[in-house]
């Protein structure tokens, strides 16, 4: 065995080099896997239109609601429902993009549904007109 000055050997380096690549290659791989994680992020953000009202969980677990803004290949705009500033995302720092349940602006409004309305009507008359038949018979 060779001996290097200070009592180090040259299998106790190699040992070290080893380790050493192993830990980059690890990150290497967590490089890749957020790689992968952010392309299926743009991807679901590519299915809303701008504008969009948003509820995404940052990976740093805070919630932000809002609409979304411009896509660029590496992130996006998202206007903040709360303080109403634009801020810029990278598509790594999103752990979870979903459709919030409650859309913002003109025309999202509840609706009255006038087509549920009517055979509710018609139906409750054509009760009434049974029971007073009924009733007149008897």
């Amino acid at each position: 065995m060779i001996k290097l000055p200070g009592n180090t050997s040259i299998v106790c380096l190699a040992l070290a080099g080893i380790l050493v690549s192993g830990v980059t290659l690890g990150q290497a791989q967590s490089a890749s896997h957020l790689d992968k994680h952010a392309r299926k992020i743009l991807h679901k953000l590519a299915k809303y239109p701008s504008g969009r009202y948003l509820h995404l969980v940052m990976r740093a677990h805070n919630n932000s609601y809002g609409a979304l803004g411009q896509l660029s290949p590496n992130s996006f705009t998202f206007v903040n429902a709360d303080t109403n500033s634009t801020a810029s995302y990278a598509y790594s720092d999103v752990e979870r993009v979903n459709a919030a349940k409650e859309p913002i602006g003109e025309g999202t409004e509840p609706r009255r549904h006038i087509r549920h309305l009517v055979p509710i009507v018609v139906s409750a008359a054509a009760v009434g007109a049974a029971g007073a038949v009924y009733a007149a018979e008897r």
